[in-house]
């Protein structure tokens, strides 16, 4: 199964990145869309989150897919 890690977007990458076996990126999306909610629920800003994004990369690092907190926002009302 292929190999994804999660990476905060314009943060350096770091040993300690998520990283996650799944069958194909649409596993790996929906998770990159629960951890994007888990950390919105965790800050006491959300919508200073808004123009941040949650990066899914491949074995080599290359992103594949990002996952705008902008967007989780809007969908979970998280801003409110």
């Amino acid at each position: 199964m292929p190999l994804f890690y999660f990476h905060r977007r314009n943060t350096p990458q770091r040993a300690s990145d998520r990283r996650c076996e799944f069958r194909d990126i649409g596993e790996a999306l929906a998770e990159a869309n629960r951890m994007a909610r888990t950390i919105l629920a965790r800050t006491s800003d959300p919508a200073g989150l808004a123009r941040d994004a949650l990066d899914i990369e491949n074995e080599g690092r290359a992103v594949v897919a990002r996952v705008m907190f902008a967007d989780v926002i809007r969908q979970t009302g998280a801003a409110r």
